[in-house]
């Protein structure tokens, strides 16, 4: 995983300069400041009040927390009445109890054993590089219950089993180093414990570890020779302190003394709290770098952190901070924690006093909760990676209203950022420190109007998101503090539904940017639930519905809340009246990404009875895993192990059991019994995260039925025995019928993407976006077609980046052998996702080179029946001397039409002289051209082609979506151009997370000085046999513009044309006339069948009337005003040149022309700059219509709901005070494209 360098250094402002901010910020009196919502009230005014609230009460106390504040009494008391009246409820309380049990048993069978646990800042922390965690097992479990030991992925040459690390007694050598505080210190420590005692046979030193590591000398690991291996640092980072440790124990425990009040549990969570405050102020990861001493974490590079890396220090301190205020009334009178807690300051004399709940409190509160703060400052906590969030959390779990949490709560809104002073900004993380938690900035400043960051990854983006709504969970609710809801703000709502939209035909998520997956769904669960609750709109109860494999069954509110159980009804209502999730053709024009969508899923409703496994759980021979949002998990770590299930039958005969599960890299094989008869063997393995359905027929008893499942092992590739479990689906002979058919009709959605936004770090960007400006992608027949790459195999400067980050890894066009420039988001010029027959995006990124006047795209997604659809694709490119078309599919063979090829004996597609790079090497090519060409091999080349090709990828399931390896599904390009060169060759993806091995690619080339070239093309997806019987390109005649002829099977013969100058009258293929932007003109038995028309006024076949005559095709104006603050609810005003009534024919765009470097508005504004990392692009100005507000004379009001015009602070430093920049301004010329449409129907 990596991070973006942060934004500024000392380049940009002198410590000076910085000390005048720091100072000036102390001043900082957030009461001032406010973000403007529906009401334009400030957020922040009063912050904390002095009457109408509860705060803390007066108390002489040595420490400041009087009360509970996160968990309240209410919530608490709540939680134990719905465990008495709900299964679930109690399901969920039986859960935490076994889990903490378990970990208790295994980490802590006493409190000394929990004390001792917590290690001190003399032992290193690192969580080593990926291919040093698949080595040593992973991080879920170290493999040996011994501590300090783990078992390596690695045979033991001379004996049985794996190799076991570190091979000396670690824990006793610890126990002779430790001080009169208990903390160790290696000068004090015996190093004749310094031996291998676990493989002498590997040699005296072999794997000996005093904190500092070993070298692996002859490669015996597997990690290459001269490997440093920090065993011990490893296992204290991955396995003391977090999930395998203190983190998921502190958790566990939380839960756990939630749910039942047992002073058990408060009383060993209070030791380990305890126990981290004493060691906390003094951990300092500064001490342990990955440049000098090659202890990875996760920094971004700086070197910072105190128990981990920066980025992941919130994550591991905010269960902690958090604990406290659940543990807290458990303190109380707990007389055995007092004489445990002040027996260990006889034993270690240089403690401080613990001999009474109040100075424990004080020392929890004092070396915990006041040491956020710090943190953030020191860029030891990254504000935007959840260390906002903490600070707000230990502020509230504090609670004291006039001293630490008023401060730590101004800081978090306070204005500020990140900066370095010093040299070398990843060696010297002594001088990383952040002004100000800044949290208002991110929204406005870096989220656009669709509620996406600067990040093109859908993963990274909900970083940001989180980060801030977290802010917002832990200030709501809180009694003390008196401000605005941060959830009123506009573009956090927005992002609440962040990266719902990319999902494409209900099954994945593209691997946009440095995309994980592939996977179904990458938006924020709780998001999507805070949204539903928040607003009550219906696409937030579709979202959740969807998610929850389409039924309401187990979705309930908060075991705190007083009625959980009627959000499942009020979500039930929503689908009833509106349907489950059906998602239109959308364009973000924010964000820089269009969905075309088609078709209709008949398999999006569920059959038969759905019940949550959590509740159906029953017993297990181990620990059960019940904490996620929907999964049960079975923590098994060897075979033998099992856990059972039971569901009721109201009557004995015959059933589906559809049981939805998990299958991921370390999941094990099990026997699946049903009332004792087995049924089935089951390998909950896959390379990646895989979410499925797995179906049997079978006869059930009445009354109760026991699902049973025991492992048996493991795949040779997985690294665990683990299992998880969502939602039994129980299907009755009356309801099988309805299944059947659905079955029968299937999944029949379909969708062609194009994504148009962030391309690299400039502009305002990341580091985890490509270069892949007007990129196209296609999904259907439950497949992704046409996969992007997403995730590299390494981060960081990685020379294949040069292909897989690259233009020509990606459906674009390369121009020059060069990645495109970094921008912000290209400009869209018209879409269309309502007409019953054409979908259509059409996008201007001229900006993506520098040397093309012209860089263009217009895809639009044409409908022949309820399974079928077709897109034609116009991409025009004007300026360089080389363009590359590059196009390819799914795994699968390709075959080429209408060329004649001839394989390249030796080298790739840069040359027969220019090898593929090795893994990790970087050639002179690399560095000298770093098109990515390299990694391009097989090549077959026809270098006198046609003026037409098409391409046949006959595609293979690769990643078990079907049932039947997609046999017989198909993609197909057709393409036509004056081309100098067409060439098949392989490209490489990422080597990681099981991808495969290569995707061919069709590769149509371009050559000349100062270049236009129009690639015209066709993109069918088909089953069994083309719905397209033929393509051809036409003639146009009268002006510029292109036009297709499809004739399809069906007995429909479809033109689709494109024209270049709106004002031409064209006519195509001595057919029809034309005069607009887009049209699409079908014709049945010779007869005239549909007519569509964007941007244009007529179609008329020749020798007959017009089927589309219009008087305008447009609505042409300025902008008069626009909604300027803040709001929840956004207007544009226009003044119209000319007649308004036509606006009932929008294609719901208005396009404001704000770009002021376009070339027919003269030259870039030089005071505001597109270029930049510490600026923003611009952005486009392109909103969806809302609504349309009545007109007065020649004004007209476009609502544009939540999208706000804001694009970022004019001063940081002032937020609102100082203004902001606006994406539009007044003057700025509008254009709302028309659509007209005729049907012989």
């Amino acid at each position: 995983m990596s991070y973006d360098k942060p934004r500024r250094d000392r380049s940009e402002r002198s410590r000076e300069e910085l000390d005048s901010v720091i100072e000036r910020s102390n001043d900082f009196d957030v009461s001032r400041r406010s973000i403007l919502a529906t009401t334009g009230a400030g957020i922040l005014g009063g912050l904390f009040s002095s009457t109408g609230t509860v705060g803390a009460a007066e108390s002489d106390a040595l420490n400041a927390k009087t009360r509970t504040t996160i968990w309240t009494d209410e919530m608490r008391a709540n939680a134990r009445r719905n465990i008495g009246r709900y299964d679930w409820a109690a399901s969920q309380r039986d859960t935490a109890v076994a889990e903490a049990d378990a970990r208790l048993e295994r980490l802590g069978p006493d409190l000394e054993s929990l004390w001792s646990l917590v290690t001190a800042q003399g032992i290193p922390r690192g969580g080593g590089l990926v291919n040093q965690r698949e080595i040593l097992g992973g991080y879920h479990d170290s493999g040996d219950d011994r501590l300090w030991k783990m078992k390596a992925e690695v045979d033991n040459p001379h004996g049985d089993g794996k190799l076991t690390v570190p091979t000396n007694d670690f824990a006793a050598y610890r126990e002779s180093g430790l001080d009169d505080r208990g903390m160790f210190d290696p000068d004090l420590a015996d190093d004749s414990l310094l031996v291998n005692e676990e493989h002498p046979e590997m040699g005296e030193g072999w794997g000996v570890d005093d904190g500092w590591g070993w070298v692996d000398e002859n490669d015996d690991l597997g990690g290459g020779a001269g490997t440093r291996w920090n065993f011990v640092a490893y296992y204290n980072h991955w396995h003391i302190w977090r999930p395998g440790g203190i983190l998921g124990l502190v958790r566990r425990l939380t839960d756990a003394y939630l749910y039942t009040g047992d002073q058990k549990y408060s009383r060993a969570g209070t030791v380990l709290l305890d126990r981290i405050a004493d060691v906390y102020p003094e951990m300092d990861l500064t001490e342990y770098t990955f440049t000098l001493d090659g202890f990875w974490n996760s920094h971004g590079g700086r070197q910072t952190g105190k128990v981990v890396g920066a980025f992941w220090e919130s994550n591991l301190m905010r269960p902690i901070v958090r604990s406290y205020d659940a543990f807290f009334p458990g303190m109380e009178d707990d007389d055995e924690l007092v004489v445990f807690l002040d027996d260990r300051t006889d034993e270690y004399p240089g403690l401080a006093e613990k001999d009474s709940v109040e100075k424990i409190r004080k020392n929890i509160e004092d070396s915990i909760h006041r040491e956020i703060l710090p943190a953030n400052k020191n860029s030891n906590m990254i504000v935007a990676s959840g260390g906002g969030s903490a600070l707000v959390q230990a502020a509230r779990a504090l609670d004291e209203p006039d001293g630490y949490t008023r401060e730590a709560i101004e800081w978090v809104f306070q204005p500020g950022d990140e900066y370095f002073d010093g040299d070398v900004w990843n060696e010297e993380p002594e001088n990383w420190y952040t002004t100000g938690g800044n949290i208002l900035t991110p929204l406005v400043d870096r989220a656009d109007r669709d509620g996406y960051f600067e990040i093109e990854a859908p993963h990274y983006n909900r970083i940001p998101h989180s980060s801030v709504r977290q802010v917002a969970d832990y200030l709501r609710g809180y009694d003390a503090f008196d401000g605005a809801d941060l959830y009123q703000h506009p573009k956090l709502q927005q992002s609440l539904l962040q990266n719902t939209h990319l999902l494409l035909i209900d099954e994945f998520t593209p691997q946009l940017g440095d995309a994980h997956g592939p996977s179904a769904v990458e938006w924020s669960q709780p998001s999507v639930e805070e949204g539903f609750k928040l607003t009550g709109e219906p696409i937030f109860a579709q979202l959740w519905h969807y998610q929850n494999g389409y039924s309401t069954a187990g979705i309930n509110g908060s075991i705190f809340d007083a009625e959980p159980e009627n959000l499942s009804d009020d979500v039930q209502a929503i689908i009833d009246a509106e349907g489950p999730l059906d998602l239109p053709s959308q364009n973000l024009a924010g964000y820089g990404f269009a969905a075309l969508r088609d078709g209709e899923n008949y398999l999006n409703q569920s059959f038969g009875t759905t019940y949550d496994t959590s509740e159906l759980f029953a017993d297990a021979s181990t620990e059960v895993n019940d904490s996620f949002d929907e999964a049960i998990q079975f923590q098994c770590y060897e075979p033998g192990e099992w856990w059972t299930f039971e569901f009721e039958a109201d009557e004995a005969g015959e059933y589906d059991l559809e049981i939805e599960s998990l299958f991921v890299g370390s999941y094990g094989i099990y026997n699946l019994f049903l009332n004792g008869e087995q049924v089935d063997t089951v390998d909950f393995y896959s390379p990646s995260f895989t979410r499925d359905t797995i179906t049997y027929t079978v006869d059930l008893e009445a009354g109760i039925n026991e699902l049973r499942f025991e492992c048996v092992g493991k795949n040779d590739d997985s690294s665990n025995y683990l299992m998880a479990l969502y939602y039994l689906t129980v299907v009755g002979e009356d309801e099988r019928e309805d299944w059947e058919n659905a079955k029968e009709l299937g999944n029949a959605k379909r969708a062609f993407w194009m994504y148009y936004g962030r391309t690299g770090i400039d502009a305002g960007g990341s580091t985890h976006n490509h270069g892949d400006a007007l990129n196209l992608g296609v999904a259907a027949h439950q497949l992704e077609l046409s996969p992007d790459l997403g995730y590299p195999e390494r981060t960081g400067n990685w020379p294949k980046h040069d292909f897989t980050k690259g233009t020509i890894s990606h459906n674009t066009v390369t121009v020059d052998r060069s990645r495109q420039d970094e921008r912000w988001v290209a400009t869209p010029r018209h879409f269309e996702g309502e007409d019953e027959r054409v979908n259509l995006i059409d996008v201007d990124a001229y900006r993506a080179y520098e040397q093309c006047d012209e860089y263009c795209r217009t895809t639009a997604m044409i409908t022949v029946d309820e399974e079928n659809s077709y897109a034609v694709d116009f991409f025009r490119v004007a300026g360089g001397d080389d363009h590359v078309f590059s196009f390819h599919g799914q795994v699968g063979e390709a075959t080429a039409e209408d060329v004649d090829f001839v394989p390249q004996d030796r080298g790739t597609y840069a040359g027969e002289d220019i090898r593929k790079p090795d893994y990790g090497e970087e050639t002179d090519y690399n560095r000298e051209v770093g098109s990515g060409f390299n990694y391009l091999t097989n090549v077959e080349r026809d270098t006198d082609p046609g003026s037409s090709v098409a391409v046949d990828w006959n595609v293979e399931d690769y990643w078990n979506h079907r049932d039947d390896d997609a046999d017989g599904v198909h993609l197909r390009l057709t393409s036509f151009g004056d081309f100098d060169e067409v060439a098949l060759a392989d490209g490489h993806p990422p080597d990681r997370s099981g991808n495969p091995d290569s995707l061919r690619y069709a590769l149509l080339r371009r050559r000349g000085s100062d270049l236009e070239s129009d690639f015209v093309s066709t993109v069918e997806h088909y089953e069994g046999e083309r719905a397209v019987e033929n393509v051809e390109k036409v003639i146009v005649e009268g002006g510029q513009g292109h036009a297709v002829k499809i004739e399809l099977t069906n007995g429909r013969t479809d033109y689709v044309v494109c024209s270049f100058e709106e004002t031409d009258t064209l006519t195509v293929d001595d057919t029809f006339e034309f005069k607009g932007f887009f049209g699409l003109y079908s014709v049945e038995d010779g007869e005239s069948e549909y007519a569509y028309v964007q941007d244009g006024t007529r179609l008329k076949p020749l020798d007959e009337p017009a089927l589309v005559q219009e008087s305008v095709g447009r609505v042409q104006g300025i902008v008069e005003d626009f909604t300027r603050e803040m709001s929840l609810e956004n207007e544009l005003t226009i003044r119209v040149g000319g007649n308004g009534s036509h606006l009932e024919r929008h294609a719901g765009f208005v396009y404001v022309d704000n770009d002021d470097s376009d070339p027919w508005r003269g030259e870039p504004d030089p005071e505001n700059p597109i270029e930049g990392r510490g600026q923003r692009g611009q952005g486009n100005g392109a909103y969806p219509i809302e609504a349309l507000g009545g007109s007065n004379g020649n004004l007209v009001t476009v609502a544009t709901g939540r999208q706000t015009f804001t694009r970022d602070f004019v001063d940081p430093d002032q937020l609102e005070d100082g203004g902001y920049n606006y994406i539009i301004d007044d003057n700025d010329d509008v254009r709302i494209p028309l659509t007209s449409t005729w049907s012989a129907e």
